[in-house]
Order: C-alpha cells, then sequence, then structure tokens
C-alpha cells in the first residue's frame, strides 16, 4: 500500500517526537518537581495522545501502525522504569521483558523483536554515556528475545488453531439442510463388500448428499444462465420447521439465507396455501417484503414456482428482477419443468441410499449409478449403460435408442454390431410391462426367442435381423412415470435370470431418470435460444453468436457478411388477412431461409417481420448470390389464406460485411439495417449491398 502525504507526515511527527523522547531517557529523566519534567510530562501526554489518535483515526498501514505503539509502549516502559530508578533508587530493569511478551501478544511476534532491538539500543546507549556495565543490559536483551520468540511460536500456534476452528465452524453454518441424511465431506473409495457394511451404508448417504448439493447448484445455476434474473433462490422443507435457502445466486449483498420462511410469510405464504405458482409484475413501484431480502432492493418483477411431490409442496424457486415484466408463464413453466428434476434428482438419492448390496453384480452397479450421475449428454449416458448392462447380462450385442418428437426411435449408440445402425430410427410398440417373468413379480422387461421377432416387432427385424447364434432377444423399455423414453434392445445366448433382472429394474430406472433429465435439460436450452413461432434463432441468442463470430472474424482475419431482411407490407398483409395468415408467411419464410442458406450459416428472428442471416468466411458478391436466390424463391411462393385466397409476399434485404463495410458488431448490424432500408425505399422486394450506397450517405 502506499502512502499518501498526509500518511507520511503523521508517520514523521511520531518518529520525532519518539526521537525525542528517547533522548530524554538517555540522558536521564529529573525528579518530578524539576520544571523541565513536568515539561517533558506534557510533552508525554501531547505525544501519548497523538499516537493514539492516529493509530485509531488514521488510515495508516496496520503493520506501521503497530511498529508506531510497540514503540510507543516500550519507550514508555523504559522512561517510567528510569523515573523509579532516579527516584527511588530501585532498579527495576530486570522486568523489561515483560513489557516485550505483552507487545508480542498484542501485535506479533516481528513487532515484539522490532521492541526488543530498540529497546536495547537505547540501553546500550545509556550505558555508554554513563560508563555501566554492559554485561547486565545485555543479559537483559538476551531474556527479552527469549521470551518473545517463546511468546510469539505460542501466540502464533493459538492463531492456527483458532483459525481452524473459525473454518470448521464456517463450513458448519454453510452446510444445507439433508433429508435425514448426514453432510459430510468426500468419503474415501470403498470395496463392494464394505458399501453393503453398516459403515459403508453411512459413507454411501454422505456421499449421495454432496451429489446432491452439487446436482441442486447446477441446477440454479441453468436457472440463471436462462432466465438472468436478479436473485434466484431455491428453498426446501426443513422438516418440519418451515423452508429453508438450499442454494441462491444473486447480484444482492442483502440475503438473508437463514431465515426459515413459513405460511405466514408474503407472497410465499400464498405458493404455499394455494400450490400454486405466483408471477408480480410492478409497472409503477417496486414489490416490497420480499421474505429473504434483510430490505427493498427495488423488484419490480418476481415469480415463485412450488416443487411438489404427491400433492406436497416440498420447496420452492424464486426468481426476481430489477426489470418491469422479465418474466412471463413460459418462464413459470420452465420452471415447473426444473422443478419435476429437483423432484427426480431427490427421488434419485433416495433411491440410491436404498440401494443394498449383497453380490459382485451390485457392486458392479454402485459403480455404475455413481459414474452415469456425471452424464447429462444422451450418447454419454447410452454408451455407459450399454456396456455395463451387456456386462452384467452377458449379452452379445445390443443397441441403444431414444425415441424423439416424432414418437420414433433413433439409434445412438451400438455395440458389437454394424456402425452403419446408428442414426437410424425406426417404429415399435415398446410398452412396459409386455411379459412377466417371475412368479409373483410382473418386469418391464421383456424376453423372447430370435425367431418371434419377426412376427411380434417386425419394424425391429426389419431394422436388423439378428443373427442365427442370438437365440434370445430382449427389450428392455426406459420409462418415466408418464412416458417411455428410450429402448435398449439386447441380442443374448442364453436368458437372463430372475437375480439379474432385479438388478437390471434398478439399472433402468436409473438410466431412464438420466435420460429424461437429458432431453428435459436438451428442451430447456433450445427453448431458451429458439423462437417459438419461428424455430429460428432469437434476439438474444443472434447478438450473443455475432458477438463471437466478429471477435473471430477480426482476430483472425476472416470474411463475415451480415444479411438483414425484412417482409415488405407485412402490415398491409395481417391487416388483410389476419395475423394467424401473418404467422403462417412467417414461419413459411423461416423454412425458406433454412433451406436456402447454407449448413454453416445462421438464421435468426431479428424482431417482428426482420430476419438475419450470419455468412461465415463469404465476402458480399457471395452473400449477393444467397440473398438474391432466397429473395426470388420467396417471390414465387403461394400460399393459401383460410379463405382460400393465394397470398404473396416479397421481402427487401440489406448487407453488410466486416471488414469491407464494419470494423465492430455494431456497425455491422447498422449498415445491414442501413441497406435494408435503403432497399425499402428504393422499391422494396430489392437487395442492396450497404457498400454500394455507403458514398451516397
Amino acid at each position: 500500500m502506499t502512502l499518501n502525504t498526509k500518511q507520511i507526515l503523521l508517520t514523521i511527527v511520531f518518529f520525532i517526537m519518539l526521537m525525542t523522547a528517547s533522548i530524554f531517557y538517555i540522558f536521564g529523566i529529573e525528579p518530578v518537581s524539576d520544571s523541565n519534567s513536568l515539561l517533558f510530562i506534557v510533552f508525554w501526554a501531547i505525544f501519548s495522545i497523538f499516537s493514539i489518535l492516529t493509530y485509531i483515526l488514521t488510515k495508516i498501514p496496520q503493520y506501521i501502525k503497530n511498529i508506531m505503539l510497540s514503540l510507543l509502549i516500550v519507550v514508555t516502559f523504559m522512561i517510567i522504569l528510569d523515573i523509579v530508578e532516579t527516584t527511588f533508587r530501585f532498579n527495576a530493569n530486570s522486568s523489561i521483558y515483560f513489557i516485550y511478551m505483552l507487545i508480542t501478544m498484542l501485535f506479533g511476534i516481528i513487532n515484539g523483536v522490532i521492541a526488543v532491538i530498540y529497546g536495547g539500543i537505547l540501553f546500550l546507549t545509556k550505558a555508554y554515556i554513563y560508563s555501566k556495565p554492559f554485561e547486565r543490559y545485555i543479559f537483559y536483551s538476551i531474556v527479552s528475545i527469549v521470551s518473545v520468540v517463546v511468546v510469539g511460536l505460542l501466540v502464533i500456534y493459538e492463531k492456527n488453531l483458532i483459525e481452524k476452528l473459525k473454518n470448521k465452524i464456517a463450513t458448519l453454518q454453510q452446510a444445507p439442510i439433508e433429508f435425514n441424511l448426514t453432510t459430510e465431506s468426500k468419503v474415501d473409495s470403498a470395496s463392494y463388500s464394505h458399501i453393503i457394511s453398516d459403515d459403508g451404508l453411512k459413507k454411501e448417504k454422505k456421499r449421495l448428499v454432496t451429489i446432491l448439493n452439487e446436482r441442486l447448484f447446477n441446477i440454479v445455476e441453468t436457472i440463471r444462465s436462462t432466465l438472468h434474473p436478479f436473485t434466484v433462490i431455491l428453498y426446501l422443507k426443513d422438516n418440519d420447521k418451515g423452508f429453508r435457502g438450499r442454494e441462491v445466486l444473486s447480484n444482492s449483498e442483502l440475503i438473508n439465507m437463514d431465515k426459515v420462511l413459513t405460511q405466514d410469510d408474503p407472497y410465499i405464504g400464498w405458493v404455499l396455501k394455494n400450490k400454486k405458482s405466483m408471477l408480480l409484475n410492478e409497472m409503477k413501484g417496486e414489490i416490497k417484503d420480499i421474505p429473504y431480502y434483510m430490505r427493498n432492493e427495488g423488484i419490480k418483477s418476481f415469480l415463485a414456482v412450488p416443487v411438489m411431490r404427491e400433492n406436497e409442496v416440498i420447496g420452492i424457486i424464486c426468481v426476481d428482477s430489477l426489470e418491469v415484466q422479465a418474466f412471463t408463464d413460459e418462464h413459470s413453466k420452465l420452471l415447473n419443468i426444473i422443478s419435476n428434476q429437483i423432484i427426480d434428482l431427490m427421488d434419485n438419492i433416495e433411491l440410491q441410499y436404498k440401494l443394498r448390496y449383497d453380490m459382485y453384480e451390485k457392486g458392479a452397479m454402485y459403480t455404475f449409478v455413481r459414474t452415469l450421475s456425471h452424464y447429462i449428454d444422451a450418447v454419454d449416458i447410452s454408451k455407459t449403460s450399454l456396456n455395463e448392462i451387456l456386462r452384467i447380462t452377458n449379452a452379445n450385442a445390443g443397441f441403444f435408442a431414444i425415441k424423439n418428437d416424432y414418437k420414433k426411435f433413433k439409434i445412438i449408440y451400438v455395440q458389437n454390431l454394424s456402425n452403419e445402425l446408428n442414426g437410424k430410427e425406426f417404429f415399435a410398440d415398446i410398452e412396459p410391462f409386455l411379459d412377466g417373468t417371475t412368479e409373483n413379480h410382473v418386469s418391464p422387461i421383456s424376453q423372447m426367442a430370435t425367431s418371434q421377432i419377426k412376427n411380434s416387432h417386425p419394424a425391429l427385424y426389419n431394422l436388423y435381423a439378428p443373427d442365427k447364434t442370438f437365440k434370445y432377444t430382449t427389450i428392455i423399455p426406459l420409462q418415466t412415470k408418464t412416458e417411455v423414453v428410450g429402448v435398449i434392445i439386447l441380442y443374448m445366448g442364453n436368458t437372463i435370470n430372475e437375480r439379474i433382472i432385479l438388478i437390471l429394474e434398478t439399472l433402468i430406472n436409473q438410466i431412464s431418470i438420466s435420460l429424461y433429465n437429458s432431453i428435459l435439460f436438451d428442451k430447456l436450452e433450445r427453448l431458451a435460444i429458439t423462437d417459438g413461432l419461428t424455430q429460428l434463432h432469437n434476439h438474444r441468442h443472434f447478438q450473443e453468436y455475432l458477438d463471437v463470430e466478429v471477435k473471430e472474424a477480426i482476430r483472425y482475419n476472416k470474411l463475415l457478411t451480415l444479411l438483414m431482411l425484412d417482409i415488405d407490407h407485412f402490415k398491409v398483409l395481417n391487416d388483410k388477412y389476419g395475423h394467424p395468415q401473418g404467422d403462417k408467411v412467417l414461419r413459411r419464410l423461416s423454412e425458406v431461409i433454412i433451406q436456402t442458406i447454407r449448413d454453416v450459416d445462421y438464421a435468426a428472428r431479428y424482431g417482428g417481420e426482420e430476419f438475419c442471416v450470419v455468412l461465415p468466411n463469404t465476402d458480399t458478391k457471395g452473400a449477393y448470390k444467397i440473398a438474391e436466390r432466397l429473395r426470388k424463391t420467396v417471390e414465387t411462393l403461394v400460399l393459401k389464406s383460410g379463405t382460400g385466397e393465394n397470398i404473396n409476399f416479397t421481402i427487401s434485404i440489406g448487407i453488410s460485411s466486416i471488414p469491407e463495410d464494419a470494423k465492430n458488431k455494431e456497425e455491422l448490424i447498422l449498415h445491414a439495417d442501413k441497406a435494408l432500408y435503403f432497399s425499402k425505399k428504393s422499391g422494396r422486394n430489392k437487395t442492396t449491398i450497404y457498400a454500394n450506397i455507403k458514398e451516397k450517405e
């Protein structure tokens, strides 16, 4: 830290006063009745007051303040000893090491050593002037140094203990509320035999709690990155005491995580009583008395969504914003999806805790579940799952398929089969509970002779006719409580016994949850960046994407071109045919854009009837060809209105490019927009390059 002029001046004044006091000490203090002594006492009082006020009121670095106060204390004590010796003829210098020990305890071992050195210099200087024996004062200094070192080491040891205790307390204070699970730090690895012991089960609890904490925090991070709120906070039920904050991400420093919420709290109480979401958007003032703030933060939008399990509220997700109308019903639906994931996550954790291992295969299942919990990508889930199931069942081959939006199953991973199967789609009637494989238990897993596949599941047979060595085919549907999300097909030489079936049922439950979460996260991500009407990228994602592309183009000296296009006379079209037909036009134009541009290009809805296309590594000449092809395609389109009338429309396009027309993102958009305006102004149904009009501006 650099001292300013005022701090330097105060420090110099202190050391001048200190030197003056030291000189008084060296040359001796007269009896108190002497006028010079009275003058010195007044000086000393001023010096002491000055030093104390400097210590308390100024912003001089703390280590300098400590040195100043240490030297003041030691010189004061030595002068007092000198006055005692002068007045009473009693040598009390041998007690000096007590004051050094005090300084060490107050300010640390470094300041103690500095005080000993300074005091020793004064002792020896005075001894030299008055021809006193050096040995005595050297002895005092040695005793003082030893005392300072011993006390300093004790102080350091005590501080370390206190610091460890503080860290432990802080960890306990920050520990989340658990659902009858004990919180502890990372659990050591254990053998399968140890996992199923009582001690192993306790360690399993602790490991699962750590996973739960990580997953909940990831969910809160997902909400923040999707909705961009001022604060997002997740409350979970703390037994019967109420709801306690579990995870929070906020731009505020006024969050009170310790407050337990009950039905008496405003807003939250309504959610608890009605078991419904609450959406508030304050147009004029602010939303006051939000319970997790210590005082009002100027919140204008607030959304609270209950986390429900079997018609019981076990948690609440709250988001707020300083912006008006920041949240909509669509955001409420997104949070409801996420609240279901929280339930699935907690169910998953509780499921894992209930697992009991009495054989090696169940130990392997534990490893599988732990590994699978790290994945959110469907391909990773399929690869891990299929390989583990093949090992447990001793199946010869198999594949993993996921159900897509068109109700077809798409193969995403194969093992010991032709890679040509990857990516293929098929329809199949994969219903749960096809066959019962045990006497008293109905299993969702279906086993049948491979020869029966041609008749019972012709789509599977046409997709892949199993080899004759595969005597049996096993169909394992992956389902949540409400729908089938995927299927695993195994080809094997033998049937699966009851013991393995029970293990598989637990495995597929975990796989189904992980796959369902993967699908939801994928939809959530796409929803956050996609325009709902046109299915193109939305404006926010366009801005983020263009930021990256422009920086890369500038950094690596690449070409980058932007098309901005607008539907001509769109308002007239809406007024004439109605807004539903206008939406139909927007959707059709979006389809044409996607069909016209290249795979490497990027399209987004800019807003209203305006669209943007980003063309990497393309100059204005190449962009003009693409734009004209798009414009002419739209010009020939004919859509039917609800009354059977033909709807024709045209578009105008503006083109701007880096580095020819713009040096940054803002200029790129502005110049493309100006070129678009020129196209409209000069007759519409045209394509204009900014470079051709900038000289006219």
